[in-house]
């Protein structure tokens, strides 16, 4: 858990501005971009596994 918080801390605007996109193009264009929830759900848990340690350290790209 403490690789997705630190994850979560250092990208945190990033995925903000992400989830606002996705948002907005719900809202405007068309209920279909729901589906990209759950893949932005499945790259978040991909990079988090793959750049931090299980203590939450940074192991590099």
């Amino acid at each position: 858990m403490k690789r997705f918080k630190a994850f979560w801390k250092e990208t945190r605007l990033l995925w903000t501005i992400y989830l606002s996109i996705v948002a907005g193009l719900i809202l405007l264009v068309n209920p279909i971009f729901l589906a990209v929830i759950p893949m932005l759900a499945v790259i978040f848990i991909y990079f988090a596994m793959v750049r931090y340690d299980e203590d939450g350290n940074f192991i590099g790209a």
